[in-house]
């Protein structure tokens, strides 16, 4: 599911990219977070992170994806994974404090969040914060996407009255993943 949430590099030049492999650092038993984000600071507006882990660090990827940074991944091995980070032109994401944690990412321009993990009504209430905020879209592009564990039922009348629609892209063994839509009339 990770190379479906998150393949958001723009511009991707594999001429440009500095290395860091992290895989000995947490096999000694250390957090390599301290590392990682020095490599981020002093990282060229132009270059690419390439981050070595024994997984998918799906939290770097949201606290990254937070500071603008598009990230990519693909796994090489079961115990290998390679994760490439690169500045992006687009606006932070939106600051949710009020609820749990939950992975919220840019994908090709698009505010994608991943609500399945989070229990009534904090799904329903992540959607209309977006909306009221007017973070996470843009008036030439309004809309972005949401991944839910079953069909939004409250949602519907809430985001009619907020002249929204929603449309289902793919429902399946992995959830329900919608766009949800400004009305063209508004």
């Amino acid at each position: 599911m990770t190379d479906e949430i998150i393949e958001n590099i723009t511009d991707f030049d594999a001429g440009n990219i500095i290395g860091l492999d992290v895989r000995p650092i947490l096999a000694g038993g250390a957090d390599p977070l301290e590392q990682i984000l020095a490599h981020v600071a002093e990282l060229p507006p132009d270059a690419i992170l390439r981050v070595e882990a024994p997984f998918d660090p799906v939290p770097l990827r949201r606290l990254l994806a937070g500071r603008g940074y598009g990230s990519r991944s693909r796994q090489i091995s079961e115990r290998h994974w390679q994760v490439f980070f690169k500045k992006q032109d687009m606006p932070p994401l939106p600051d949710l404090p009020d609820l749990p944690d939950f992975p919220m990412v840019w994908r090709d321009g698009i505010l994608e969040m991943d609500l399945r993990g989070l229990m009534p009504p904090d799904p329903l209430v992540a959607v209309l914060k977006v909306i009221e905020s007017g973070r996470g879209w843009s008036d030439n592009n309004p809309v972005f996407t949401v991944w839910l564990s079953r069909d939004p039922i409250y949602l519907h009348p809430e985001l009619v009255e907020r002249q929204w629609h929603t449309e289902v892209i793919r429902q399946d063994s992995d959830g329900l993943l919608i766009r949800i839509i400004r009305d063209k009339d508004t």
